[in-house]
């Protein structure tokens, strides 16, 4: 969500509307007093204040139901690509199509270069057969794209 304009605008809409609803529950309590809001204006903001905090969570349930569906992937990355293959799927993905990498602890990731950056390849890092290929992947991702 942070590297992606998309991502972060999401991310900037969440939280202003969570602002909104904070500021406006402040007026009416401290206008009207508790007895301002009724039980269904309570069972309301509850029910926002959970779906704000389990947005990320309900993505990656969306996420995870896809890859179930497309079975166990495996992904071969070489020089003249990546190559991705599923009991359903398979693609092929030319290194021009991916412009930015990021790494964190357990993955990298590949984004493409449009506007929104919505386009995103994550390879676990718990995939590799050895802890020498994290290495190796780095240096032909490092190779390829432009890390930020």
């Amino acid at each position: 969500m942070r590297h992606s304009p998309a991502g972060r605008w999401c991310y900037r809409f969440l939280w202003g509307l969570a602002a909104l609803l904070a500021l406006a529950s402040a007026i009416i309590l401290l206008t009207g007093g508790v007895d301002a809001f009724d039980p269904g204006m309570w069972s309301f903001l509850l029910i926002i204040c959970l779906l704000l905090v389990a947005v990320r969570w309900l993505t990656a349930l969306a996420l995870l139901a896809y890859a179930r569906h497309l079975g166990e992937h495996r992904v071969m990355v070489d020089e003249e690509g990546i190559s991705t293959v599923s009991e359903r799927h398979t693609n092929q993905t030319n290194w021009g199509f991916y412009g930015r990498s990021f790494e964190s602890r357990r993955v990298f990731v590949l984004i493409t270069p449009d506007v929104w950056g919505t386009g995103v390849l994550i390879l676990p890092k718990r995939g590799l057969a050895a802890p020498q290929d994290a290495e190796r992947l780095r240096s032909l991702i490092a190779e390829h794209l432009a890390a930020a």
